[in-house]
Parts: structure tokens; sequence; C-alpha cells
């Protein structure tokens, strides 16, 4: 289980520190303050607002301050050689039943099994075409079983192994029968597997706009999108239209991205499984069952969150020196301020069904800030986790990649987590 896509990882130093409410949901209305949580049916659709977090000081889940797994990370000049080094441009990150830790390094196109210790134990797959090999791989899951899939990019193959390695089946998209199920006119087909999920099936993204579509120049805008759930069958099963990240389009140098931009957010989860989508215009995500029913939305009660100057400038600083900004400050003086960030910016669902909803990151990529809403869509409180990418959260451990912001070395780090 993976967060769910999304633009950036830039991240905050956070304090260890859990925001809690001092009523519960069960309170009775008072004059001049408004429930906690108010429950509400429309068409079949239950919606689900919470305008204050359910946690208290004795009830609140807390995240320990230094992690008790460590792998990858420089250990400076001197120091006994090790396996660091295999660590860069981590994409998953998953537990596997006896306590270690499998990640899928596109960088070294393989899958790295690492003891909880640190040490290396075993890479799995390798480049090629054939069986068990990858092009480029794209998605890693861990099944019950410990069984490993490995999801390839390009819809190319999906490989099932055993933690040791061993390649147990492969099997390949039939892409001829993936288009049929999702062409219309006016719609740009999918180019990879957005999110695979547990029973094997698949969601893919589609493109609502014609192929030829150009964006007017200097203007901020947002390709429209469906996403597609793909069976076995090949049966295109719709999970809504929704609206891509925020782009710039620009006739010359400078970066087509805006600081802080809003775009869609999705994961699945849980038992049966659903899919959660957010388009961030709105702290709102909407939880849809695998067939496309749209069954919840969950909302939170959330103050913006102003785009100072100085956090612009950070942004931009972020990018190489070499980067000309000249056109793309022009562009982005004509068009009205960006104002507040976009209220998610990251949804993720743990091994027992909580979603959790990724209110804000930090630039220099050393924390987050996550809300955890519990299987009903009750809002139980805000945990600040100190790592700039989570990965995985299971019932009392937390996964995710730290980066160094001057080097860019990466390591993959895993923090107690306390229910």
């Amino acid at each position: 289980m993976t967060e769910s896509k999304s633009w950036g990882s830039w991240r905050f130093l956070f304090p260890m520190a859990v925001f809690v409410a001092m009523w519960a949901c069960g309170r009775p209305e008072t004059a001049g303050r408004s429930p906690a949580v108010t429950i509400q049916d429309s068409a079949g659709i239950q919606i689900v607002e919470s305008n204050a977090p359910q946690w208290n000081e004795g009830t609140a889940w807390t995240v320990a301050a230094e992690p008790e797994i460590v792998i990858g990370g420089y250990r400076g000049a001197g120091q006994p050689p090790d396996s660091s080094h295999l660590v860069w441009d981590i994409r998953d990150v998953v537990p596997l039943s006896d306590g270690r830790v499998a990640m899928l390094s596109r960088g070294e196109k393989k899958v790295l099994v690492f003891e909880s210790s640190g040490v290396f134990f075993t890479s799995i797959g390798r480049v090629g075409r054939g069986p068990g090999e990858f092009s480029n791989p794209e998605h890693l899951q861990v099944l019950p079983g410990d069984t490993l899939v490995v999801w390839d990019f390009m819809l190319g193959p999906v490989a099932y192994f055993d933690p040791s390695g061993e390649l147990l089946r492969d099997w390949r998209i039939d892409v001829g029968a993936l288009f049929a199920a999702t062409r219309k006119p006016n719609q740009i087909p999918p180019e990879s597997v957005y999110l695979p999920l547990a029973d094997g099936s698949f969601i893919v993204e589609v493109g609502l706009v014609p192929g030829d579509f150009i964006p007017p120049f200097g203007d901020v805008y947002r390709v429209p999108v469906e996403f597609l759930r793909i069976d076995s069958t090949y049966a295109a099963l719709s999970l809504g239209r929704w609206e891509e990240r925020e782009m710039i389009y620009l006739q010359g140098p400078g970066p087509p991205i805006v600081p802080f931009p809003f775009g869609v957010q999705l994961a699945a989860g849980g038992t049966p499984t659903a899919v959660y989508i957010s388009n961030t215009d709105r702290y709102e995500v909407h939880r849809y069952s695998t067939t496309g029913v749209l069954s919840r939305i969950v909302r939170r009660r959330a103050d913006p969150i102003p785009i100072t100057t100085e956090e612009v400038q950070e942004w931009k600083d972020g990018y190489p020196t070499s980067q000309d900004w000249r056109t793309w400050d022009r562009a982005m003086d004509e068009l009205p301020p960006r104002e507040f960030r976009p209220p998610i910016v990251g949804l993720l669902l743990d091994s027992l069904g909580y979603l959790w909803v990724k209110d804000s990151y930090s630039l220099d990529r050393s924390g987050s800030e996550w809300s955890v809403f519990d299987p009903a869509g009750h809002w139980l409180g805000t945990l600040e986790i100190p790592l700039g990418r989570v990965e995985w959260i299971g019932e009392n451990l937390i996964l995710g990649v730290n980066q160094d912001p001057d080097t860019g070395v990466q390591v993959v780090e895993g923090f107690r987590l306390s229910r």
C-alpha cells in the first residue's frame, strides 16, 4: 500500500505532537457550538462532516520521535562500506510478515529486501523483457503470504514473486482489450496503470480532451480525466470525472508547473476494498466501491493555509540554479495571486482501513502532517510524522522515505505508531 499519487514531496520539520480536541463526537450541541460531527444522507450517499477531532489527551495516537528502522543513508567518508548506495529513487516501501522490508528501486530497477536492522538481504528481478524481468518497474504490492507483485511501466508485464525472489507467475495486460474498453470520442487512452488493487484489478486514468488540445499561453489549466477500474474481464467501471494537477502553458523557458498546485489524489484499501478520491479544491474525499458506486463523502472543517512570498521563493530555489524564471515570472504576475495551499495533498489507507489525509508537507523534505479518519469517516485527529513521504501505515508501524535536501540521499525509515 502506498501513498496516493502526489505532485511533490517537500516537507517541514515538524515536532512530534498531536493535535487533540477537548470534546468528543457524542457531546450534545450547546449554544454557539457546532456538533463535532454531522451525518446526513443524500440520494443514498452518506455525508460525514467533522467540525472537531474525536481524540482527547487520553485517547490520541502518538508517533515515536526516533525511527526504529533505518535503511540506507550516507554514512560518511571512512565508514565501513554498506548497501546504502542501493537506496535511491525509491518508489514503494512495504513490510513483510517476518519484519523484513521490501522496496521498489526505480534507480536499480529491482525490488530490494532488507532486514529490519538495515542489513541487505536480497534483490529481486533485473532489467529485461523476459519472465520476471522489468523495463521500468512502477508499482510494488505485498499480498497475503508475503507475495510481492511488481507492475512494469507502460502497461507492461506483472510479476509475482515469493519473498526469496522466486518467480511464481507472470502475466501481461491485454492492451488491445484495455483500449477497446476505454476508447471513447475525445478521450486520451491510458498510458500506464495508475494504481493496482489487491484483487489483481487495476485503475487507469484517461484524459477527456482531444489529443491536439493546447491551452492558452500563460494560463493555468487542469486536464479533465476519468478514473476507470479494469476488472479481470476488462470491463471498465467508472470512478467519476476529475481534474488533474494544475499546470501553466509557457511558450519558452520556464517550468510548466505552479507552486502548491491543486490536483486529484487517489488511494485504495480497506475491507472490502474501497477507492478514495479528492479533487483537493476543498477538504472533501469521495469513497467509491470497486464497482464504481459512490457511497460516502468525507469532509472536515479546516482553516486555509496561506502561501507566503517566502515559500514561493523557497519552492523556486528547489530547482536547478540554471532554471530560467523570466517567462514564468511574467506569466504568474499577470494571473490572480495564489493565496492558499490545497487543503489536501495526499491520501493513504492503512492496513486496518483507516483513511489518512495528508494536510501539508514541508519544502525542506523533513516531515508531513496527516489527519486520520476511522472506517466510518469520522475525523479522529491530526498527527505530525517525521517522514517527508509516507509509503505504508500498519497497525503499529509507519514506513516511508526521507531525503537530504542538500545531497538528495534517500533513507527509508520506520517509526513506531501507538494507537
